[in-house]
Formats: structure tokens, C-alpha cells, sequence
């Protein structure tokens, strides 16, 4: 009996040892919510301004409450400081053995830029999370993400050349050539996914851009470039009158289904229908007079004749 006892003591005693040696000692961590790699921030198509709100957690293991204060980096690990704006929770205090979340704001409200959306990510944010007891640091753990800003697809059609707002005349019956061109206004590669060509207020004209290279499935990107440029006929018939007509050239985005327009004014010039006429006028005028002075050559032949023979009619009297 006595030795059950014994027994009984010595488990008592060190199980308590045994379960403390099983167990993490205390400390603290940090970490993100989110386990993505690359975070993606929403640009305004318009300002291209952006708000991104990134989330984390801290957990005290400590019997005790420890205070934590942050410091944020942006351009670290070889990224570039682009001047966003950061703003952290400033310094918390953390209660003994919990869990606590928290928000990192980053954002740009004014003066951005349209930042690429082609590499892998555009910078990268480093989030410094120290540790303070009676405002003495006991050490900091680090923690970054990747960001990257969303894509903007998007065209923008010019032409060339272009004087005072308007594109070359044309003579009516004759042609001239003019470069479309088709550029990106987003920030990442795209492509043509459909094109089309068309006159307002001229239904006259024709174009032939067969030979342009402006069709469906054109690439445009930082690498195949940027802009694509094609030669289009504009051809107006002799019949056209003097007026001036729009060329309108729509493209759509493979990127997001939009399309996107660009038109030029010119001018058709047809021959003056006055001096046409003033021509056509004089020239019947001579015909005219030339056929006058036909005529009048038999009339004066009778008149001779007829005063011969009265002459002649007298003499013999």
C-alpha cells in the first residue's frame, strides 16, 4: 500500500514538469490574413487614385500584455518608393495570451500615376512590427508583400497628318493615303480583337486598308510596341460634291470588350460647276456665230444676183 502511494506522489510531482516541457515557451508573432504573394490594388481609371487595405495579426503568448509599434517600408527587396501614402495602427498594446487583428492602409489620392500592371509585381511593402517593455525594444519581426496594380486596358486612335484639326483633301476622283494609328492608353499589354472603318455624312467615299495591317488579333505591348500604324486609302469618286467628311476608325480591346473611337475631319474638293458652264456657254456662242456667218453667205449670193438682172433688164429698156 505504501508503495501505490510513493507511486502516486512521484506522478504527481513531475507531470506537471513533463506537460511544461511539451509546450512552445511564450513570445509573440505576427503575420498577414491574407497568404496571396501578390496583392493587386484597384485603380481609378479616371485618377488612377487607389486604396488598399491589407490586414494582420498579432498573438501574445506572454502572461503579461506587451506593446508593439510599426514601422512601414515601400520599395524594399527590389521594389521602388512610388511616395504612396501608408497608414498603421500606430502603437497597440496587446493583452496576455490573445490574438488581435489590425489594418495597414496604403493609398494614392492625388498626382498618380498610371504604374505598369506587365511586370510580375511593381513594388514591394515591408511591415516592421517591434516589441516594447517600459519603452525599451526587446527585438521586431518583419513580414512583406508584393503589390501590383490592376489592369487597365484601353486604345486610343490618332491619325497622321493632321493640320488645323483636319486631314488631307481630296480631289473628287482622286485618292489620298492616311495613317491610322492605334496606340494603348492602359497599362497593360492588350490587343485588337476587332476593327472597323467608316464615313459619316460622305457615303461616297471608300477606303481600302487591305494592305494597313490593322486587323483582328494585332498585338500592342511594351515589347511588340506600344503603337501599331497603318496606311488607309480614302478614295472619292468624280461625282462627289465639295463637302466636308468624317473618317471614323473603331477598335475594340481584347482586354476588356470596349470600344474605343477615333475620327478626322477632311475635305473633298470637285471641280467649280460654274467655269464648266462658262465654258460650256462660250463655246456654244462661237458655234452659234460661226453658223451665222454660214448662213448668211447664200443670202447675199441672191441679193447680187437679183440686182444683175435688173441691171440688166434696164439696159435693154
Amino acid at each position: 500500500m505504501k508503495r501505490i502511494v510513493a507511486l502516486c506522489l512521484l506522478l504527481a510531482i513531475f507531470t506537471p514538469i513533463a506537460t511544461t516541457q511539451g509546450q512552445s515557451p511564450p513570445g509573440w508573432e505576427i503575420g498577414w490574413e491574407d497568404d496571396e504573394e501578390i496583392l493587386i490594388f484597384e485603380l481609378d481609371t479616371e485618377t488612377y487614385a487607389f486604396e488598399l487595405i491589407i490586414e494582420f495579426w498579432i498573438e501574445n503568448t506572454y502572461p503579461v500584455p506587451i506593446d508593439i509599434d510599426f514601422e512601414t517600408e515601400i520599395g524594399a527587396d527590389g521594389g521602388t518608393d512610388f511616395d504612396f501614402q501608408t497608414d498603421d495602427p500606430g502603437k497597440v498594446s496587446i493583452p496576455a495570451n490573445t490574438n488581435e487583428s489590425f489594418e495597414l492602409k496604403i493609398s494614392c489620392s492625388s498626382s498618380c500615376t498610371l504604374w505598369s500592371a506587365n511586370n510580375n509585381f511593381l513594388t514591394t511593402v515591408t511591415f516592421t512590427a517591434t516589441n516594447y517593455v517600459a519603452d525599451q525594444a526587446q527585438g521586431d519581426q518583419e513580414i512583406s508583400k508584393k503589390l501590383q496594380p490592376s489592369s487597365i486596358y484601353g486604345f486610343e486612335v490618332t491619325f497622321d497628318p493632321v493640320s488645323n484639326g483636319k486631314g488631307p483633301q481630296i480631289n473628287a476622283g482622286t485618292y489620298e493615303m492616311i495613317d491610322v494609328i492605334v496606340g494603348l492608353s492602359g497599362n497593360a499589354n492588350d490587343a485588337i480583337s476587332k476593327i472597323d472603318m467608316s464615313f459619316r455624312g460622305c457615303p461616297q467615299m471608300n477606303f481600302d486598308a487591305k494592305d494597313s495591317g490593322l486587323e483582328a488579333g494585332v498585338a500592342l505591348s511594351a515589347q511588340s510596341g506600344v503603337t501599331k500604324k497603318g496606311s488607309v486609302k480614302l478614295s472619292a469618286p468624280s461625282s462627289h460634291p465639295d463637302k466636308t467628311c468624317t473618317f471614323i476608325v473603331t477598335v475594340t480591346s481584347e482586354g476588356n470588350g470596349i470600344s474605343y473611337n477615333g475620327d478626322v475631319d477632311f475635305v473633298v474638293d470637285a471641280p467649280d460647276i460654274s467655269e464648266k458652264e462658262d465654258e460650256g456657254e462660250s463655246a456654244d456662242t462661237e458655234s452659234s456665230d460661226f453658223e451665222v456667218e454660214e448662213n448668211s453667205l447664200p443670202t447675199i449670193s441672191s441679193f447680187l444676183c437679183l440686182m444683175t438682172a435688173l441691171c440688166a433688164a434696164i439696159i435693154r429698156r
